[in-house]
């Protein structure tokens, strides 16, 4: 690679791309050696210069716009272009980690960047990223006793889509044995956003929530116990039940 693209020559490209015509033909001729010894940079860096130049050349010949003015823009836009395309090339810096403190092997652990130790850990433990991590398309059942729509007991499940934080969506859907009008086996479902509730164990209510036919569907509130139990209140005709919901094993 050194027979072509010496330090000479690239000083001579510097003062030569800007030249009308020579330029541009001297770009093409470029990119073509660059591409045949596999210097990447190099290649993509001329045909970008060779596709500048070509307007530039359009555009002087055909007199649409003063020189200093064309030599200005193909100056600014030739610079981008190779920054760009150096930097797209580079190869990725591995950062060098000191771990002064023994490693559990037997356990996963999370590297945090930050500048001054523990001003991110709120933010990666706690809150939105903790509920992803334990709850991102989770699913819990359980069952709901209702004296008049289900005395012996419906299955009813709980779906989290996208974890448990702050405005997560979850669904709960469930069927009545029979409704108020009589109906038996009716589907029902309450769409609603999660608003967290701080304590221990945390609580947990719905902060909007929409039933089927777009009536404002049933109330939902409760505690989660864990990442596989959560223990879930809500109103029906104006008495209260509790469901206790667990995890899918495979969700």
């Amino acid at each position: 690679m050194s027979e072509w693209f010496t330090d000479l020559e690239e000083a001579a490209y510097s003062v030569v791309e800007f030249i009308p015509l020579v330029g541009t033909v001297y770009s093409l001729k470029r990119a073509s050696i660059a591409y045949s010894k596999e210097d990447w940079v190099r290649h993509w860096q001329s045909v970008g210069n060779f596709l500048e130049s070509s307007v530039r050349d359009v555009i002087l010949f055909n007199e649409i716009v003063e020189f200093p003015e064309v030599a200005l823009i193909h100056t600014m836009a030739e610079s981008f272009t190779d920054k760009m395309i150096e930097i797209y090339h580079r190869e990725p810096k591995k950062p060098e980690i000191q771990i002064t403190k023994n490693l559990d092997e037997e356990s996963g652990h999370v590297l945090i960047a930050e500048s001054s130790e523990g001003k991110f850990a709120s933010q990666v433990f706690g809150d939105k990223a903790k509920g992803v991590h334990h709850f991102h398309g989770a699913v819990f059942t359980g069952t709901l006793y209702d004296t008049n729509y289900a005395p012996n007991g419906e299955k009813i499940r709980l779906d989290i889509p996208q974890g448990l934080y702050d405005g997560a969506p979850v669904t709960f859907s469930w069927k009545w044995t029979s409704n108020y009008l009589g109906e038996e086996n009716v589907p029902e479902a309450t769409y609603g956003r999660i608003k967290l509730i701080a304590g221990t164990p945390t609580g947990f209510k719905l902060s909007d929530r929409k039933g089927a036919a777009g009536w404002e569907g049933y109330n939902f509130w409760g505690q989660v116990y864990s990442k596989d139990q959560i223990n879930v209140n809500t109103s029906i005709d104006g008495g209260e039940t509790q469901i206790v919901f667990n995890r899918l094993a495979e969700t």
